[in-house]
């Protein structure tokens, strides 16, 4: 068996036709009907270089250090593609630009852009009978929500324009929502029956998940400046709620799973399905076969999520996890708990009664909270900063201001 998973950037969990949301999107919605759907799962980070290594080792990424495109990831975490590859499968990514996602990352074997559909549906299809484990990171569902390959200038110009529009209020604000819901659709209704009609679905596994979700300054008090204000600044459920599809070769009844999961679930999770041998020792997620096999709901009691610093505009690089890692937010059944140390901010949520994290709670709910708000504490201590080469400063500061991260 063979598995293609694709990561669709800033895919938000409110916004699939299958998932109750206002996209028209019947091709993923015939997809889902023969799938496993998790409806509630929590991503690790809230931008992708975290987010994507905790989904492909199966650790959170404050343990990994790790905050930039080109950083190595540290040894002793193997990844989803090291497991490929000692279980025969052969491990093969598209990514968005490949100077940049895993240029660092050997064993992921980026073998051309996601941008490029005829290269990706041509290497599938070239391998259609062989094994093999394939990343494609979709790109066109981040801002500014244009399905077509551009030049860096032309990225930032509409990127810009898309900004403008946030800031210009309400009306400007639902416009840039629609042509967010239009970025799904296409991905839907486009790009991935073109990719999926290059594989045997009846010997592989597909598994579309998203690294984080979008938020477009609704919050009171949000300002929208740059790129990492609509996702990447803050730990709210807009940003952190993505959806999990897992299809089994050949598909299976519907099912949609109960309960919270994970992305740093995912590793574990495929390492069982697809035999891939045993999970790493030490890693932070847990599988969920038995919720793909039998339905059982997802056993998580928690998912933790944890902000980085914009490092970038700093004069020197980080070297405390304090300086990396500035905010760590817990999701549980019922609460959601963010803490900013730098900022000695505590914030707690009652999700079941306030799903927009308006109402802070915790002083209200001190003596319930005070286990979850340990358990943080434990997790900071935990963090650390990954190495980073003497030249790594100016290099990620050229390459984020290239990709409009930054001015």
């Amino acid at each position: 068996m063979s598995l293609l998973l694709v990561v669709v950037d800033s895919l938000r969990s409110d916004v699939l036709g299958c998932c109750g949301g206002p996209a028209q999107t019947p091709f993923v919605d015939r997809l889902a009907a023969e799938s496993v759907l998790f409806p509630r799962v929590v991503t690790a980070a809230p931008w992708t270089v975290p987010s994507l290594a905790a989904m492909l080792t199966g650790a959170h990424p404050h343990r990994l250090g790790l905050a930039k495109w080109e950083q190595p990831w540290p040894d002793g975490h193997p990844t989803l593609f090291d497991l490929a590859k000692r279980a025969g499968l052969e491990p093969a990514s598209f990514v968005f630009d490949p100077r940049y996602l895993f240029s660092a990352v050997p064993a992921a074997n980026v073998v051309g852009s996601s941008q490029r559909t005829d290269r990706v549906t041509g290497w599938l299809r070239a391998h259609r009978r062989d094994r093999f484990c394939a990343f494609v990171h979709y790109w066109w569902t981040h801002v500014p929500y244009v399905a077509k390959p551009m030049t860096t200038q032309g990225w930032r110009m509409l990127s810009d324009q898309v900004l403008a529009a946030l800031r210009a209020g309400p009306q400007a604000r639902e416009g840039v929502k629609g042509l967010y819901r239009h970025a799904v659709e296409r991905f839907s209704e486009d790009w991935l029956p073109r990719v999926l009609d290059a594989i045997d679905l009846d010997r592989t596994w597909l598994v579309l998940v998203a690294d984080h979700g979008e938020s477009w300054g609704e919050r009171p008090g949000a300002e929208v400046r740059d790129v990492f204000d609509l996702h990447g600044n803050e730990l709210s459920e807009e940003v952190l709620r993505v959806p999990l599809l897992i299809r089994p070769p050949g598909g299976i009844t519907a099912r949609r799973i109960g309960g919270l999961a994970r992305t740093v679930d995912l590793l574990p999770t495929l390492a069982e399905l697809l035999e891939l041998g045993p999970a790493p020792d030490g890693i932070d997620g847990a599988s969920l076969a038995d919720c793909v096999r039998r339905g059982t709901d997802a056993a998580a009691g928690d998912a933790l999520s944890v902000q980085s610093g914009d490092f970038v505009n700093l004069p020197r690089l980080p070297e405390t996890a304090d300086e990396l890692w500035r905010a760590y937010a817990l999701t549980t059944p019922r609460y959601k708990l963010v803490w900013k140390p730098g900022e000695r901010s505590r914030r707690a949520y009652d999700l079941a009664a306030d799903p927009a994290e308006i109402v802070d709670v915790s002083e209200r709910d001190a003596m319930l909270l005070a286990p979850l708000w340990r358990r943080l504490e434990t997790e900071r201590s935990r963090a650390i900063v990954g190495a980073f080469g003497e030249d790594d400063l100016r290099r990620v500061a050229e390459r984020l201001r290239a990709l409009g991260y930054v001015e």
